[in-house]
């Protein structure tokens, strides 16, 4: 996995730690020739090798002058040792290394080496042994040097250090928090405890209640080799944004490791005990991106995570337009469609396909008649175009849309299903025209062989039904044809809604309570939570409940819906997006219900890629940044983007169609898209059949991807 460079703030100091070795020089005079020993170090380091042979003028110490007649050398050292570089974040520290050789009759000298370091995004070293840290991270690497065949090794570790006082704290009051009292400090509202982030966010922003007008914060974040220290000011309702160059350089630092959060007041002079966290960082980014449904402005809205504002998916047109294509059946209703922003015609339910080349989404006509579901090419060089739209009188509600974008299933607003070419709009006949029973929610895995529904309904409207299970039937892409229905989760008189598979399309995560909505009628709310399920029957669905809130206020549990999974298992984890109205930290809080005081948002958590029986896989949830407040988000499809042809581009393997990207250089480095594996085996990221094609102990061919595996 490339690691990237983070944000480079200047004007900050550096320092070195390290135990510089002492030199004591020493000479032995050669009888066959006039050259001296070098001062040897005391630097600790091993190596081995073949030893070279020395000429009858004496042994040449490899920097021009000889070591006389001492023999051929037999040992090789790295010295500083212990090499601890501390520095502090934005500036980058240079620390020299010598390579001291061991002859064979003892006698030391420094010699030149080759140098290498095997973490080009912590560091470089240079032919004489200058190494230079990145500036932005800390972590742990090695240090190598060879010499006439001879290999030694050494630990280094970088440990960044931040320090912020932007709350203008005086001396005297930051060094009051070394000595607080036993009054609790307030109570973390966000971040949640134990939360998993993963690389590549936008920094969360820290909230918590308790604090009083004019109070000082000591934030303290600190892991293995990277400890920040912020000291700042936040009146009620108290908030503390974490810098997103220290959040980067952390989540960078020690990805798969746990962080520590200490969040210490200072009020009327007076340090309490601090509020503390534990979360862990992923060692990977969530790449792809989450189309989502604008509730307040009727349009789809399309954000990647890491990038701070949500772009429209494509313009809808004119809600007075019928628009290209024209969908038949029109019945000359005007304006033809209902009304989003700007006047534009209103878009809501959709689907994008895993690999990003297609959408689906339902063209809402006036008046909230039943409605024509249309196509859209996301790949066009013009942009997004609709391609195909059904007939103006269609009465879709939800569209199902195989991984590749080939095929839909619409669910309509009788509870059918039926199989389409999703870009001509042909129906297929298919296997579903006999299902006797009501359906909803239709999803298709990624690996295009298997379609979960809500089976068995009942209730009035696909969006709102009290009882349903869950059931799966095989798919053959290549032919089209669905067979084997089967019953995977009995609804036991609830409601199973919304299934989304895993990337390996093992296991089905999905929504299940008292009520397939959130919210309906005037005061009722469906209470639900997630669960996962695996489909082999070899374990009982488990209850997600990390995920869905335990353990939060009783107000702002129960209200989790419609699951999607990001198609790709990153860092060791399955990504899931769904909707909640929950509290988000003190920026939406309630009184009361939040269904109904707060907006829906989109919150996304990490579950365990490999679950053990018996425990819940899942952790507490973050609010995904970059949304608007303001409005209410909901029905969030997670997809790759289009991907990129050879010669283009690149960050990770699993964005070229090829399937692999070769990323050389150091921190900051980019890709190529190229056509396949460059070392004979697929990195983290890239495209596989199955695991023997992963490079490393640790990844596992998930989904078709090399996927990082360390639970």
């Amino acid at each position: 996995m490339t690691r990237f460079a983070a944000w480079s703030p200047l004007g900050l100091a550096l320092c070195l730690w390290g135990c510089p070795a002492s030199h004591a020089g020493s000479s032995a005079a050669g009888s066959g020739g006039s050259g001296h020993a070098a001062g040897s170090g005391s630097a600790q380091g091993s190596g081995t090798g073949t030893a070279g042979s020395s000429g009858s003028a004496g042994a040449t110490n490899g920097s021009g002058g000889t070591t006389g007649d001492h023999g051929a050398a037999t040992g090789l050292a790295i010295g500083p040792q212990p090499a601890v570089i501390a520095a502090l974040l934005g500036r980058a520290q240079a620390q020299a290394f010598t390579a001291t050789a061991t002859y064979a009759d003892g006698a030391t000298a420094p010699v030149a080496a080759s140098w290498t370091f095997d973490r080009a995004d912590l560091a470089t070293v240079d032919g004489a042994g200058l190494l230079t840290t990145s500036s932005t991270q800390g972590g742990e690497g090695t240090l190598r040097a060879t010499f006439q065949g001879l290999t030694a090794t050494a630990p280094v570790s970088i440990q960044l250090q931040v320090t912020r006082n932007d709350g203008l704290l005086s001396g005297a009051d930051q060094a009051r928090f070394d000595t607080p009292d036993a009054q609790p400090s307030g109570t973390l509202l966000y971040p949640y405890d134990r939360t998993v982030f993963p690389q590549g966010l936008l920094a969360p922003e820290l909230m918590w209640s308790g604090g009083a007008a004019g109070d000082g914060y000591r934030i303290t974040l600190a892991e293995r080799d990277l400890t920040a220290t912020l000291f700042v000011r936040a009146d009620p309702p108290s908030r503390a944004p974490i810098p997103q160059d220290v959040w980067d350089a952390l989540t960078e630092t020690n990805p798969g490791g746990a962080v520590s959060v200490d969040v210490a007041r200072l009020s009327g002079g007076q340090a309490h005990t601090a509020m503390h966290q534990t979360w862990t960082i992923a060692p990977g980014s969530l790449r792809g991106a989450i189309t989502y449904w604008s509730v307040g402005q009727g349009q789809l809205m399309k954000i990647s995570p890491g990038h701070r504002t949500p772009a429209a998916l494509f313009d809808p047109g004119a809600a007075a337009d019928l628009g290209t294509p024209a969908p038949a059946g029109y019945d000359q209703t005007m304006p033809p469609w209902s009304t989003g922003t700007n006047g534009n015609r209103c878009v809501a339910c959709h689907t994008v396909s895993k690999d990003g080349s297609t959408a689906v989404s339902i063209f809402e006509r006036k008046d909230a008649a039943p409605s024509p579901w249309g196509t859209l090419d996301l790949t066009t060089d013009g942009g997004p175009a609709v391609v195909q739209m059904s007939s103006y009188d269609t009465n879709a509600l939800f569209v199902g849309l195989s991984p590749d974008g080939r095929y839909a299933v619409p669910n309509d607003t009788a509870f059918t299903l039926k199989l389409f070419d999703a870009h001509s709009g042909a129906l297929i006949a298919s296997a579903l025209d006999g299902l006797t029973d009501k359906a909803a929610d239709p999803a298709f895995s990624p690996s295009g062989e298997l379609l979960a529904f809500a089976g068995h309904v009942t209730g009035s409207y696909p969006v709102e039904y009290t009882q349903s299970d869950l059931s799966v039937m095989d798919f053959d892409p290549d032919t089209g044809v669905f067979a084997n229905r089967r019953t995977v989760v009995p609804g036991d008189g609830g409601a199973v809604a919304f299934p989304s598979f895993t990337p390996d399309s093992a296991s089905v995560i999905y929504q299940y309570g008292d009520y397939s909505r959130a919210k309906y009628g005037t005061t009722s709310v469906g209470h639900d939570d997630l669960y996962l399920a695996d489909l082999t029957g070899a374990q009982a669905p488990v209850l997600l409940a990390n995920a869905s809130g335990a353990g939060l206020d009783p107000r702002d549990q129960h209200l989790s819906y419609q699951p999607t999974v990001n198609p790709i298992s990153v860092g060791g984890y399955t990504w899931v997006v769904f909707v909640s109205p929950r509290d988000y930290g003190n920026a939406l809080l309630s009184t009361a219900d939040p269904t109904y005081e707060n907006r829906k948002q989109l919150w996304v958590a990490a579950v365990d890629a490999h679950p053990q029986p018996g425990q819940d896989p899942s952790h507490p949830a973050f609010w995904l940044p970059g949304q608007d407040l303001s409005t209410i988000n909901m029905s969030g499809y997670w997809s790759l983007e289009a991907c990129h042809a050879q010669g283009t581009r690149c960050d990770q393997g699993y964005e070229c169609c090829s399937g692999f990207c070769q990323v050389t250089g150091g921190a900051g480095a980019s890709g190529t898209c190229v056509a396949g594996p460059t070392g004979g085996c697929s990195q983290e990221g890239e495209a596989c059949t199955t695991t023997a094609d992963c490079c490393g102990g640790q990844d596992q061919c998930i989904g078709g991807f090399c996927s990082v595996v360390f639970q």
